[in-house]
């Protein structure tokens, strides 16, 4: 449901430049550098000093919008370039000048005469363009048609001349798939899982750009290094960490929660904070392992085949640690410290990978947690922990 003061539309322009930068940073060479919200919507530097090519988008959600010779988009592009030529914040003809829209350029129309095809027609267009500067009657236009008329008739020239036109351009979701088909060191089951991935982490790159003032330009190196990176997660000896930097949403009242494997952890007296960490790579583990499977990321069996595991290498240590009890160690206190003895190796001496390359430690952790959390634990800490449920559970 939209309402006058909707944004919506907006909205999408602002996502579509984002997700457009990235279709045209993997489209052009990597020792590019790019900006967003510099010069123009888009700008691609050879450096810092040298801006190659200004880019201005324009998303539309109407199929039918139209670039016409009158077009509030064309002509409020043209004013921001000749402002900039007047200003001499580029240099022509060394700056290719780009407006890449949804909208659809009519035939014969100035935008139809300026798209690069071997037919263009600056010429055309520019005799075009002038008779609208000079004949319309557009009120809201006005500044647009003086910025365009300031310029002198060698610099008109040469400003049409650098100007191509990329109409009907893919909207917002048709240039995903462009997206991922440049993504040609990906295997294909693996795009979509990578493509997602990646687009997380530019976008928050995006944010951070737009936050530094856009001073510290993106580049094409950057971008094809994150690929290789991720990438990497895919191999057949790793599998992607996404959940290292999950916060939970709220503080967790301990001492109000009842779950299995919170309560074994207060059962060893095991201090709060460490009971925190514990949730957290629960959550962590729990997330991950369902996005694995959603993803389809893993072989038939494997979490069956880790928990196993990690069930024996806790058993193990299990059993050596009670040949070292003794029978007046039978108390509650060194019942205890028995837990803690176990959980210390759970927490921070146990490297046990679902895969060799996965070394995130709360995956391991996490899923120990959930181990712990079912209704009769598959491990526990504190030795008479089973025990004690078993009994209490047969009383309810």
């Amino acid at each position: 449901m939209s309402t006058g003061f909707s944004a919506g539309s907006q909205a999408l322009g602002y996502l579509f430049q984002a997700r457009y930068a990235l279709y045209l940073i993997l489209s052009n060479k990597e020792e590019l550098e790019l900006a967003v919200e510099s010069l123009d919507d888009i700008t691609f530097f050879e450096n810092e000093n040298n801006p190659l090519e200004l880019l201005q988008l324009k998303h539309h959600t109407n199929a039918q919008a139209s670039l016409t010779d009158s077009s509030t988009d064309l002509w409020k592009t043209i004013r921001v370039w000749s402002t900039q030529l007047q200003e001499k914040k580029i240099s022509l003809p060394d700056t290719l000048l780009t407006l890449v829209t949804t909208a659809e350029a009519p035939e014969n129309s100035a935008a139809f005469f300026l798209r690069p095809v071997k037919e263009r027609d600056s010429k055309g267009a520019l005799q075009k363009l002038l008779e609208v500067a000079n004949k319309s009657s557009n009120k809201s236009l006005t500044a647009s048609f003086e910025a365009f008329k300031a310029l002198d008739n060698t610099q008109q020239e040469l400003l049409i001349d650098a100007v191509q036109i990329i109409d009907s351009s893919p909207d917002i979701v048709d240039i995903t798939p462009r997206i991922k088909g440049k993504l040609i060191a990906v295997r294909r089951e693996h795009r979509d899982a990578v493509y997602e991935r990646l687009e997380g982490w530019w976008f928050a790159k995006i944010v951070k750009h737009l936050r530094d003032n856009s001073v510290n330009f993106i580049s094409g190196f950057e971008v094809r290094d994150k690929i290789c990176e991720i990438n990497d997660q895919f191999k057949p000896d790793a599998l992607p960490i996404d959940f290292f930097d999950l916060e939970l949403t709220e503080q967790p009242d301990i001492s109000q929660d009842n779950r299995r494997f919170v309560a074994q952890l207060k059962e060893i007296a095991v201090h709060n904070k460490r009971i925190e960490k514990a949730i957290s790579d629960y959550y962590k583990a729990f997330e991950q392992r369902s996005r694995w499977v959603r993803e389809d990321l893993l072989f038939s069996g494997e979490i069956e085949q880790y928990e196993k595991r990690l069930i024996d290498e806790w058993e193990r240590y299990m059993l050596a640690l009670q040949d070292e009890m003794s029978d007046s160690d039978d108390n509650e206190l060194e019942y205890q410290k028995f837990g803690k003895k176990v959980f210390k190796w759970m927490e921070q001496e146990a490297d046990i990978r679902i895969r060799p390359q996965v070394t995130e430690p709360y995956v391991m952790r996490g899923s120990y947690h959930i181990l712990a959390d079912q209704k009769l634990p598959r491990v526990y800490w504190h030795p008479k922990f089973v025990e004690r449920l078993t009994q209490l559970l047969a009383t309810t």
